[in-house]
């Protein structure tokens, strides 16, 4: 939960607490015996380290997050380390800003924020190479031209080239605008914070709620973020929010190709895979207790959703593209033919435990590898053995009801 997530309108008390950090095992996963169990217990997930009792319509205000923020070494907090990200695109005046400043770091002057960063010494005024940096590559080569001078090579390459053989003089008057560039100190500060730019990429999590938790816990970005995720994890899955749960799998499957761990996120692919096939959404807490108290509305809700299941030509349970690419790279990073592969998701399939599936495991990885060959034939069988198969499970449940 990030710190914006708060209710319209709505005044929120959110609980100060330090989160224990759940540690990725030696494979860099929970183990099987952590995996959070399908209970029927709500979890809620850990709020923010931050108090807070607001009444708004938008973010909250910067004064309020720096409140509970911690400082950098060098005294910079998460918006200044973010504008140090972006400072060599600006101009020295005459800037334009993206709303996002205000939407996602409550900066209402970003202006003032780059003066401040000039001031405290993490910037300086660019050169003209800084300047002629920023052109497109017909400009520079349109500039070569002029002095004839070849026009092939790299951008850095044709930039050395106007910079040796070019009128500086008359360069600097042209492109007489200068931009802002990184002082050692200014470099220095992004090295030693990188999960300001990362976060800003990814949006895991809030950066302000990342910079509580390495204040409060000491550990590197990445270890929390971890820890982060097996937390989510537990929370979506025993609140019965199966789609998120998936979104978030798919995430640590990302960050551990990060990592340069392929095969232990190969085993959260395939995770990805049997609930991308397994027909669960989010807020199943209620179909899942009919199904056991209530088999009349069960029946009522689900079959309406399952005649969308079948048959494979128009199926809501399709493999995103993104995913099937993922797979077939995978195959590639981890030297496996076409059966060793198959056997290598089946195995990691088996590990899989969703509490409703469509397919089975042998058929969740048929399907893949049918998915990754465009075979369109061995996948329409497949799913229609599996609407046989399901239907005959309906009305098993319809004929328990007259009874």
């Amino acid at each position: 939960m990030g710190l914006f997530d708060f209710l319209k309108k709505k005044k929120l008390t959110q609980s100060s607490s330090a989160k224990e950090l759940n540690a990725p095992n030696s494979q860099g996963i929970q183990s099987k015996e952590s995996a959070p169990p399908f209970v029927k217990k709500e979890v809620v997930a850990k709020a923010p380290l931050v108090e807070i009792s607001v009444e708004q319509d938008g973010p909250l205000p910067l004064s309020t997050l720096l409140k509970t923020a911690t400082p950098s070494k060098q005294g910079l907090y998460p918006h200044e380390i973010m504008m140090l990200e972006y400072a060599p695109h600006f101009k020295t005046t005459h800037n334009n800003f993206h709303n996002f400043w205000y939407w996602q770091y409550s900066v209402t002057e970003p202006q003032a924020i780059l003066d401040s960063l000039f001031e405290r010494g993490f910037t300086e005024v660019g050169d003209l190479r800084s300047a002629l940096e920023k052109l497109k590559l017909p400009e520079i080569k349109e500039e070569l031209k002029l002095i004839n001078q070849k026009v092939t090579g790299k951008k850095a390459e044709l930039i050395d080239r106007l910079m040796e053989f070019g009128d500086l003089a008359a360069l600097g008057k042209k492109y007489s605008e200068r931009y802002y560039v990184l002082t050692p100190k200014g470099e220095q500060e992004l090295k030693d914070n990188q999960y300001v730019s990362y976060l800003h990429r990814q949006r895991h999590m809030s950066v302000w709620e990342m910079n509580q938790r390495i204040a409060q816990t000491h550990y590197p970005y990445r270890d929390i973020l971890w820890g982060y995720f097996n937390e989510q994890s537990g929370v979506h899955f025993q609140n019965y929010d199966f789609g998120l749960y998936r979104n978030i799998r798919l995430n640590m499957y990302q960050f551990l190709m990060e990592e340069n761990k392929p095969k232990t996120a190969f085993q959260m692919l395939c995770e990805v895979l049997s609930y991308d096939l397994s027909g669960l959404g989010n807020s199943e807490r209620t179909l899942f207790e009919w199904e056991r108290n209530d088999p009349k509305n069960y029946l009522m809700i689900y079959e309406s959703r399952a005649e969308h299941f079948f048959p494979y030509e128009s199926t809501t349970l399709i493999i995103p593209p993104a995913v099937s690419a993922w797979f077939a790279e995978m195959q590639t990073t981890l030297d496996l033919d076409d059966n060793e592969y198959r056997n290598a998701i089946l195995n990691a399939l088996r590990e899989v435990h969703p509490p409703r599936r469509v397919f089975t495991d042998e058929e969740c990885a048929d399907i893949i590898i049918a998915d990754i060959q465009n075979d369109a034939e061995t996948l329409s069988a497949i799913y229609a053995k599996a609407e046989k198969r399901e239907k005959a499970r309906l009305k098993q449940i319809k004929a328990g009801l007259r009874k």
